[in-house]
């Protein structure tokens, strides 16, 4: 079996937060891991810094449950307030986030003076100033380094969102040449033979076209994306009879599952042009959706028949990875890097599939 994964070969940026805040969602489990590990590598940093020779790792401890509780205590209140900094600009919501560190750096320095015994700490007023100016220009150089990279980061994914969205819409508004011109021919033929088919078909080139055109942040059910998808094969029944054949397999607990649209039909256009028109007896598509539970994603399947007569199944078949390349794309910006197309070719047989994670099956793309 031949396997292929169609992957961008950039790495993937994650997309700019929803609400326009340049801070990244710290409620996020996986956010919060990575700054507990960067709180306690900066715990390590500091005992270096402040241990000549090797001498005092006995602090590291110490050090390393204050950065912890800053950091922490930090976080949860970002997290927090996260809707209210959203009401403000930026440069706002960054001043804001900047004194809300650096008050905690306080807070947590003052209960450390009072509470912990702190080795090479005079206890007296001035050991106390002392301390908290240390721990003050810490954290305000640390805070203002963290902070400017969230911000470089959310300018960046806000750049990849846009070239994103630019290709999804490219992609989504573009119908091969080929199906219009005829589409367009079976209706004219259709026109006086047999009119209410030819009105049928107009109906079923509407509703392609309409979903073309709609908004590319606005998801569709899997129920909705068969729909056009059926009417799709429809026109193409018109013209290749007999020889187009369709055979679905959808799990019922799939088809309220909300994907963007027009994900599903230009795999199963690549199948008709691709497979079953160049075979002369034609052939079935089959058409596959489930959940598996195995690896918790919705995968759909569109699998055509092939043979060396078609382009698709040749070894150096290059033909169809441009668009291949661009349904992939469009997975990975919309889903996060999750989401893939996968080509397998077997026993004269060349399967598309998509894997969807199914916790990312929302209502927002």
């Amino acid at each position: 079996m031949k396997r292929i994964d169609i992957k961008k070969s950039a790495q993937f940026t994650p997309p700019a937060p929803l609400d326009g805040l340049f801070l990244p969602d710290l409620c996020n489990i996986r956010i919060l891991l990575l700054v507990i590990v960067i709180a306690e590598m900066l715990s390590f940093i500091l005992t270096l810094a402040g241990s000549p020779a090797g001498q005092g790792w006995q602090d590291l401890g110490l050090i390393s449950l204050f950065v912890q509780w800053v950091a922490l205590i930090s976080v949860l209140l970002l997290c927090l307030s996260r809707p209210w900094l959203a009401k403000f600009k930026n440069q706002q919501a960054g001043f804001i986030s900047f004194f809300i560190i650096n008050l905690v750096t306080l807070f947590v320095t003052e209960l450390s003076f009072n509470y912990v015994v702190i080795a090479e700490v005079e206890r007296s007023t001035a050991g106390h100033i002392d301390l908290l100016l240390r721990n003050l220009g810490i954290s305000v150089i640390v805070s203002l380094l963290t902070l400017r990279y969230f911000y470089l980061q959310y300018q960046s994914s806000k750049s990849v969102l846009a070239e994103n969205t630019s290709r999804i819409e490219a992609l989504q508004a573009r119908i091969r040449p080929h199906f219009l011109f005829n589409s367009m021919n079976i209706i004219a033929s259709l026109t006086r033979s047999n009119p209410k088919l030819a009105e049928q078909a107009v109906e079923n080139l509407a509703q392609v076209f309409r979903a073309s055109l709609s908004d590319i942040k606005k998801q569709i059910s899997l129920q909705e994306e068969i729909s056009i998808c059926k009417s799709y094969l429809k026109i193409e029944a018109l013209r290749l009879g007999e020889r187009l054949k369709v055979d679905w397999q959808i799990d019922s607990d799939v088809e309220k599952d909300m994907i963007p649209p027009l994900l599903l039909q230009p795999l199963i256009e690549n199948a008709v042009t691709h497979g079953i028109e160049p075979l002369k007896q034609g052939g079935a598509v089959f058409i596959r959706a489930r959940h598996n539970d195995e690896n918790s994603m919705l995968e759909i399947q569109v699998v055509n028949p092939c043979d060396d007569t078609n382009d698709q199944c040749k070894p150096s078949n290059k033909g169809n990875q441009i668009a291949l390349k661009n349904i992939n794309q469009r997975l990975e910006a919309l889903y996060e890097g999750e989401s893939h197309l996968y080509i397998n070719k077997e026993d004269k047989q060349y399967t598309a599939t998509i894997s969807i994670p199914i916790h990312m099956l929302s209502e927002e793309a």
